[in-house]
């Protein structure tokens, strides 16, 4: 009763554009994931700022979403309120982009490049939003965007907004601060070197021809980081297993990679924990190897 109370005044503060019981797969590239209680879509830093600090106010749990490319949603949803972050404002300064923490990747390689900025060029084709790239230093094999960023503006616990130089975001492979601490990412400066757009253009192009063969389902991209080096990748481990192709419910171990797990078609978020689990399993049984999940399992009730 009490936190229908907290979500009744939640949506009364915010008005009409909240949603209510929003099915939340539509919104992830898994297109997996059942209602949020609440749900409301942030166009402006304002907005954004205003909704994380009522919810915190009222106590009621909120998740941010961005292009919901690196998550994993329970089929039950999520009790509190999601909110879709599309603040997206990109401004240049000397070499430089000062980046709404929802700007979409793809815009912002695009416009970088028509700027004639190189350093993101590996980004192309990578879907979800500048924000979850800092969150999870999204990058490739040699190249994350952790690497560029000189400063990031937050929302922290406390309502104020702080300034975060590089190396205070503690980048590290496919980690940062930022999945362990309650900081909203407001802002995102971006350094990035100056270079004719065609050569720009032509790196992109690399990129996008080598995630041609990537699985086409609806997936979350990569499960697992890769393990220290020797072991191998992520994907060649469980490979080994005789896992490649191995299926529960509408949920498959991708035949392309291994490392993807694809949604055949209303696949539920318990079949992706059952071959996750048994991923987990088998490459610890074989070779003693703890594989570590990259993406985000939003699972709370």
């Amino acid at each position: 009763m009490i936190r229908k109370k907290k979500l009744s005044l939640l949506r009364k503060k915010l008005g009409e554009r909240v949603k209510l019981d929003e099915p939340l797969g539509r919104y992830t590239t898994f297109r997996i994931g059942g209602p949020a209680d609440l749900f409301y879509q942030t166009e402006t830093e304002a907005e954004l700022v205003k909704v994380v600090k009522l919810s915190r106010e009222l106590e009621v749990p909120f998740f941010i979403l961005g292009g919901g490319s690196n998550v994993l949603i329970s089929d039950e949803g999520f009790r509190g309120i999601v909110i879709k972050n599309q603040v997206s404002d990109i401004k240049f300064q000397e070499g430089k982009m000062v980046v709404g923490s929802g700007t979409p990747l793809a815009r912002l390689v695009e416009e970088a490049a028509t700027h004639s900025l190189s350093g993101l060029e590996f980004g192309f084709g990578i879907p979800g939003t500048v924000g979850g790239a800092v969150v999870g230093n999204a990058g490739v094999k040699d190249k994350a965007i952790g690497d560029l960023v000189e400063r990031v503006r937050v929302l922290d616990g406390k309502g104020e907004e702080v300034n975060l130089t590089k190396n205070q975001c503690q980048f590290d492979y496919r980690a940062s601060r930022f999945q362990k601490e309650r900081k909203v990412i407001l802002e995102v400066i971006l350094k990035l070197t100056e270079k004719d757009e065609s050569v720009i253009r032509e790196e992109m192009a690399r990129y996008l021809e080598a995630r041609k063969d990537q699985p086409k389902e609806p997936s979350a991209g990569s499960i697992f980081k890769n393990p220290p080096p020797p072991a191998g990748g992520a994907g060649e481990l469980i490979e080994q297993t005789g896992l490649k192709g191995e299926s529960e419910g509408q949920a498959q171990i991708s035949e392309e990679h291994a490392n993807w797990i694809v949604n055949l078609g209303g696949a539920r978020c318990q079949d992706v924990l059952e071959l996750l689990s048994l991923a987990k399993s088998k490459v610890r049984t074989k070779f003693g190897i703890e594989l570590e999940e990259e993406i985000q399992i939003i699972n709370e009730l």
